[in-house]
């Protein structure tokens, strides 16, 4: 720089700040000249694109000059003495400049400063790259300090917050510690029963304010004095006398027992202060106190006030004589029922001993003769009014019902708490007994004691409601005797009304409890058969009732055959109220008439025929099972290496005369539902096991499965008929494999598995059939004892050759979880060659299936599958071959 430039100093605006307030905006700051501690505040106002520096205060009085207007660009009026203030710019060498958005002030020491030529022109671009450059350092030495300040800072804040975070732990832990000791100090002073904690000399160190309440002494006054102190000398005495001798000194009598009993209770007075509670009586209940180490520190007793309760037990002493001497049946329950106390009168008419009722449930009495709404009406009045009366029927320990008219009523103790419910009763049965006999005459017939008409209709209806709700059928019957005028008009009416008692006793003999048999009049009699799943029972008791009424009837040496037409509606189908059912029933019965009387007949000749039809089957299925006409044929079962006969499963045939041979799908629900499946499939088991004999030598491991229903398996006398059957036949169990269904097993899945465990501690074996079409559960197959799973058809057969679709998946899936298992996986249903190769790609260990043959004959089954060497040859080949 030329000695003549003028010498350049760059000073950093501080604290600078932006009043946007003041008219025009500007900037506060200060500054602090070269070799000068003196710090000088000016305000900075941008002009025309340039900044100006002003004076802060008054050069002349010190007046602040911040908020002072700008006049003429150059200029402030001093609001104190008006005088100008001219910018430091024009007066001194001063220039403002703002450089990375922070302002710095040039100041030039030697002449003046021409702003276009000396700051901004070329001689002196060295002097203002320099002062950008140290503007630049001293901003980056400033970042750098900051971020080490704010390091610092942080790691400051971090270690204040986790001390402060420590030290609101601890504050926290002693607030709570403290709180809760005071919540205990006040549980302790709330509690109406006096506490007492003593050591194990049985000196009080702590007592609660209920004793101070109840007996007047603080804690002061019995810290440090013996709580045996509290009792009378004959209290004292007392528990001393039952106390055995000690091998260290008693200082307390109370502490040793409390000490050799762990705990004690019973019935005392205290000492007390107050000589209005000379006669209190208190429960006083204690248990010993023992460190965490387990070491004894001495005992705590609670004590409650009891003088009430002895006073009132006196006046239920003096009560009690005319509790006892009613003539009502009197008996005292808690809120919840139980009966704590009753009269010599209650034992009387209900025919209980008082030992035998008190602590047991009024439901002892119930008599099952109310609803359910009943007896929330009987509570809502109890709960709400605290009293109910009316009639209700009990039953007497004989069994006897019990008509009562009743009077309960709620006893509330002093804080209106429930305490007890007093029930005071008379026995109406005589009046209920007249009523009876009332009754019989408005709903019953005079001759034959049936319900009449109106009762007949009450119940249809009654039924009617219960069958929506449990989705079942019922029944309604109208019979109607045929030619019943001509008894009366060649016999004489008495003849009629003796022939009328007669049918009505031979109808009521066919029928059920549950069933209703009602005289409309003359000679038609009505009938309710509830609970209906199916027809066949409404069949089968028409067909009952025409047998049994026809039989011939001796009436004054007079032979008597009468028969009857029957008409027959089922609910819902034909109609779901009164009126309409009993229409259509009266219908079918004179349909039944124009058939030729002695029948019956459904209100839908549709359903007729089939009821008719299913009687007919059943019938033949009965005759079937006692002559025997029934085939077994046996269906092969493959080797999964197809080289090898597994064995066969038996499937029964029904040669029905007229029919054909019948497969048993149109034959064994009905026997199921008839119970007929119990002898049909004992037969089944026993040709079964002598097939297997008569075959156990021509192949080895050779197996016949045998399907079992719900109801063989889960009958009682199973497991013995089975034990009959191997013995008489010879046959070893290792012949037989039973084929059980999965809605077979979940009928009663515990008493299956009891049972299959059972079969299979014998050595036979069990199949699964059918899995996947029901439950399907893992829970049972882990349970069941089985050894076989059996792919069900339906799986099989669709799959349509794509090993990628899903029911591909699903037969790995279920070979996959047979052989986790350890079970034998057969594939049944098996019909083309692309079935086959998924099952065998799979790893399926046997298959069954018209692919490789159709159930045949015995004969057929031995000539065409038990040759000698018919076992060892290619399956698939041999049946190509055939």
């Amino acid at each position: 720089m030329s000695p003549h430039s003028p010498k350049l100093s760059i000073i950093p605006v501080q604290s600078a700040s932006f009043i946007s307030s003041a008219d025009p905006p500007r900037w506060t700051g200060r500054i602090q000249l070269p070799g000068n501690r003196h710090v000088v505040d000016i305000l900075i106002f941008e002009i025309l694109g340039e900044f100006k520096a002003f004076p802060a205060f008054c050069p002349h009085q010190g007046i602040n000059l911040t908020h002072c207007p700008l006049v003429g660009e150059k200029m402030l009026v001093c609001p104190g003495h008006q005088l100008c203030i001219e910018a430091l710019n024009d007066t001194h060498s001063y220039h403002v400049e703002k450089v990375e958005g922070r302002f710095v002030v040039i100041l030039i020491e030697e002449g003046p400063v021409d702003q276009n030529a000396q700051i901004f022109g070329d001689q002196h671009s060295l002097a203002l790259e320099r002062m950008r450059e140290e503007i630049e350092q001293l901003r980056m030495a400033n970042l750098k300090q900051e971020r080490q300040i704010l390091v610092i800072t942080r790691s400051m804040d971090a270690m204040l917050s986790e001390s402060e975070l420590q030290k609101l732990n601890f504050k926290e832990r002693a607030e709570q510690e403290k709180a809760f000791a005071r919540f205990v100090n006040r549980i302790l002073d709330t509690m109406d029963d006096l506490m007492f904690f003593f050591d194990k000399k049985g000196r009080i160190r702590r007592v609660n304010t209920a004793v101070e309440r109840e007996l007047g002494f603080t804690e002061a006054d019995l810290v440090t004095s013996c709580i045996d102190d509290l009792l009378p000398v004959a209290d004292r005495q007392y528990l001393a006398d039952r106390l055995p001798i000690l091998p260290w000194p008693v200082h307390s009598v109370v502490m040793e027992t409390i000490r050799l009993n762990g705990c004690y209770s019973g019935e005392h007075e205290l000492l007390s202060k107050h000589l209005d509670n000379a006669q209190a009586v208190y429960w006083l209940k204690s248990s010993v106190l023992h460190s965490e180490q387990g070491k004894l520190e001495g005992a705590v007793i609670t004590a409650l006030n009891i003088t009430e309760l002895k006073v009132r037990e006196m006046r239920l002493r003096l009560s009690s004589k005319v509790f006892d001497n009613c003539s009502e049946a009197i008996f005292i329950t808690d809120p919840q029922g139980t009966i704590q106390e009753v009269n010599d009168s209650f034992c009387e008419i209900t025919g209980y001993e008082r030992g035998e009722v008190l602590g047991k449930n009024t439901r002892l009495l119930k008599s099952n003769m109310h609803d359910q709404a009943f007896y929330k009406q009987l509570w809502h009045s109890l709960l709400n009014h605290g009293s109910w009366r009316g009639e209700i029927w009990d039953r007497r320990k004989n069994g006897e019902l019990c008509p009562m008219l009743a009077s309960i009523n709620a006893v509330y103790d002093d804080q209106d708490q429930l305490m007890h419910y007093v029930a005071v009763c008379s026995d109406i049965s005589q009046q209920k007994q007249t009523e009876q006999q009332l009754q019989q005459l408005a709903y019953y017939d005079a001759l034959t004691q049936l319900p009449n008409r109106a009762l007949f209709k009450d119940r249809l209806e009654h039924e009617i409601r219960v069958a929506q709700r449990s989705h079942t059928r019922l029944a309604v019957f109208f019979l109607d005797l045929d030619h019943f005028k001509n008894v009366n008009d060649t016999l004489g009416h008495w003849v009629g009304d003796y022939l009328l008692k007669i049918v009505a006793s031979r109808i009521q003999r066919c029928l059920r409890e549950s069933d209703t048999i009602s005289r409309l009049g003359g000679d038609e009699f009505t009938i309710i058969l509830p609970g209906l799943i199916g027809i066949a029972d409404s069949t089968e008791l028409a067909q009952r009732l025409n047998d049994e009424v026809q039989k011939p009837i001796e009436i004054a040496e007079h032979a008597i055959h009468v028969t009857t037409s029957i008409g027959i509606a089922v609910f819902p189908d034909d109609g779901n109220d009164f009126h309409t059912l009993t229409k259509h029933a009266d219908t079918a019965m004179y349909a039944s008439k124009a058939k030729g009387r002695g029948q019956f007949q459904y209100f839908e000749a549709g359903m007729n025929e089939a009821a008719h039809q299913r009687l007919l089957l059943e019938n033949a299925l009965r005759l079937a099972i006692e002559q025997e006409d029934f085939q077994l044929h046996y269906q092969l079962k493959v080797g999964g290496s197809l080289e090898r006969i597994a064995g066969a499963e038996a499937l029964i045939r029904w040669k029905r005369p007229g029919f054909g041979m019948m497969p048993p799908d149109r034959f064994i629900s009905i026997a199921e539902e008839t119970g007929l499946i119990i002898p049909l499939g004992a037969w089944i088991l026993r040709m079964a096991c002598l097939q297997a004999k008569a075959w156990k030598d021509k192949i080895a491991e050779f197996r016949i499965a045998v399907n079992l229903s719900p109801r063989q398996l889960l009958d009682d006398d199973f497991v013995s008929i089975l034990d009959r059957i191997l013995a008489e036949t010879g046959t070893s169990p290792e012949w037989i494999e039973l084929e059980v269904t999965e809605s077979l097993v979940m009928h009663d899945i515990d008493k299956a598995c009891e049972r299959l465990c059972q079969i299979r501690s014998r050595g036979i074996r069990i199949a699964m059939d059918d899995f996947g079409t029901g439950y399907s559960s893992l829970s049972y197959l882990q349970k069941l004892p089985l050894q076989v799973l059996k792919i069900d058809r339906s799986f099989v057969q669709a799959y349509t050759g794509d090993p990628t679709s899903s029911e591909a998946i699903f037969i790995k899936t279920i070979i996959a979880l047979g052989h986790s298992l350890n079970m034998t996986v057969v594939a049944e249903g098996v019909e083309n060659e692309s079935q086959l190769a998924v099952l065998k790609a799979h790893g399926c260990d046997e298959f069954q299936g018209y692919y490789f043959s159709p159930p045949l004959s015995a004969d057929e089954f031995e000539r065409l599958w038990l040759d000698p060497n018919k076992h060892a040859v290619d399956f698939t080949a041999s049946l190509n071959n055939d």
